[in-house]
């Protein structure tokens, strides 16, 4: 967590997490694979960045993190920067730490007039410890289901 006079961040190692760590395996793996196939004289290297492409928009769409400022609750995601989601405290009726099958530890908001759920997958125990306070603090109504 940073802390700035203006807001809070809450952010992890994206870096050391799961998806991270899987990414960077499958891009060593392609890239050797690319470069044996070009010196090969085969198309089948460039097969493996498509591949490699999708790969990694599916594991690096849940690495957000978020920033909570006087009025507003907003996320961002380190590696697609213009990915950002601000919501006013105000609208917020309640806020859900949720773990979906198959997915990261995730933040359930619901407005007034939407549900949305925000995965934040480099995040830590003590983040979302930290980050659960701070939301509480702010009077929103906080369900913890995953017991962080």
């Amino acid at each position: 967590m940073k802390n700035n006079n203006k807001h809070k961040i809450y952010t992890g190692n994206f870096i050391s997490t799961f998806n991270a760590i899987i990414l960077i395996l499958f891009f060593v793996f392609v890239c050797v694979y690319f470069i044996k196939g070009v010196l090969s004289g085969s198309v089948a290297g460039w097969v493996g960045f498509p591949i490699f492409f999708v790969l990694f928009s599916i594991l690096t769409l849940p690495m957000n993190y978020f920033i909570l400022t006087d009025k507003k609750l907003i996320s961002k995601n380190p590696i697609w920067f213009w990915k950002t989601n601000e919501i006013e405290f105000d609208s917020i009726s309640s806020i859900s730490i949720v773990q979906p099958p198959k997915s990261a530890i995730s933040l359930k908001i619901e407005t007034q007039d939407s549900k949305k759920v925000i995965p934040a997958c480099s995040l830590r125990d003590n983040t979302w410890k930290e980050l659960k306070t701070h939301l509480i603090k702010e009077n929103i109504v906080l369900y913890d289901k995953v017991g962080v």
